[in-house]
């Protein structure tokens, strides 16, 4: 028995923001004196052009919910043939009920759900958890999400974040299926290194300092960064993994066929690449037009990549991730080419009249 992904999709909300609205909407870039115009500056430094925001009232059970959804008519189900829902953010709608609990209301859904707070690692950690329930607990039909609404955790008058993260929302359907023990999820290798916890950071909003008039006086719900340790740490982590989970899965990196990555920027994935000498065409890069979407980067880069055709069937597939806490993962999945394996719908049959 084999996870194998047979479904996936996508949602990105409408407004798309440029690197030129952030520059309008902040001052903090211009008393920084950096001498050119912010587009510039964030073209050349991460790579970001543009990014995705919510409307107002649109969050991120809505946009789990909508990934969802498209991924399970991809694998031509219905809600009702999923029996396990799990999603990966650290932007919940609410501290209750839990965003999983709404994306199983929302799809009128009796499957079990299960909601991992985890950020930019999140997808690859709800895949496992998928993975491993479906192997110990006979769940047959999983839906995984990523989806975060980053743009409620960054301070508007830092522009920096801003041009960085993204909102929205990436699924995949899981299946346990026999007989297919070359295809599907091969292999996991995963670590943490709390003690850096620092260096993504919201020091207010939780129950070590509840929210109160002070805490949004000084802005202490918002995200703080240490991107200068950060980016080092994440390439050095990302390689460490992709490597780690190559080996578990007794492959090396001369059979991989496609490297999807966390869109932590593209400088950063293109550090990767030259860090495993690996050609950066076979990475999937949508962080130009995405920025970095925490938990979904992965699955919404797993599904531009597959609607395009980029996969092969026996296709060997890497995803590593890096993210807050500090955490790290990766996954190797040898693709199956499910749409093309399906069996044919059966032709509908004519109604039959009386005999001639």
């Amino acid at each position: 028995m084999r996870s194998v992904i047979i479904g996936t999709g996508s949602y990105l909300p409408e407004h798309i923001q440029t690197n030129d609205e952030v520059e309008r909407g902040t001052g903090d870039y211009s008393r920084s004196g950096k001498g050119e115009a912010l587009d510039a500056f964030v073209r050349r430094v991460h790579g970001g052009i543009t990014r995705h925001r919510v409307a107002p009232g649109e969050s991120t059970s809505d946009m789990a919910t909508q990934a969802a959804r498209i991924a399970i008519a991809d694998a031509e189900l219905s809600c009702g043939d999923v029996d396990l829902i799990v999603l990966a953010t650290f932007t919940s709608d609410y501290k209750l009920p839990q965003a999983g609990g709404i994306v199983q209301a929302n799809m009128g859904s009796k499957a079990k759900f299960i909601q991992v707070d985890a950020a930019c690692s999140g997808f690859i950690d709800g895949m496992m958890v998928a993975h491993s329930l479906m192997e110990s607990q006979g769940y047959e039909t999983a839906v995984v999400i990523g989806a975060d609404t980053t743009s409620c955790v960054l301070d508007p008058g830092k522009y920096l974040p801003l041009t960085v993260f993204g909102d929205g929302a990436g699924a995949a359907v899981v299946r346990r299926e026999k007989d297919l023990d070359d295809y599907g999820v091969q292999s996991f290798s995963a670590g943490s290194d709390g003690h850096l916890g620092d260096y993504v950071w919201a020091p207010a909003g939780g129950s070590k300092m509840p929210c109160s008039q002070e805490v949004l006086d000084q802005g202490l719900q918002y995200l703080r960064f240490k991107f200068s340790e950060i980016n080092p740490w994440a390439v050095q982590r990302m390689t460490q993994c992709t490597r780690e989970a190559l080996a578990r899965a007794g492959i090396g990196l001369q059979d991989v066929d496609w490297v999807v990555p966390h869109q932590a920027s593209s400088t950063l994935v293109m550090e990767v690449a030259r860090q495993l000498e690996l050609p950066p065409e076979m990475f999937v890069l949508t962080y130009p037009d995405t920025g970095n979407t925490s938990a979904a980067s992965i699955p919404i880069a797993l599904d531009r990549a597959n609607r395009r055709g980029d996969f092969a069937d026996r296709d060997w597939v890497v995803m590593p991730a890096v993210g807050a806490g500090m955490a790290w993962n990766a996954m190797t999945y040898r693709w199956y080419d499910y749409r093309n394996r399906r069996p044919p719908a059966r032709p509908a049959v004519e109604p039959t009249t009386g005999g001639e």
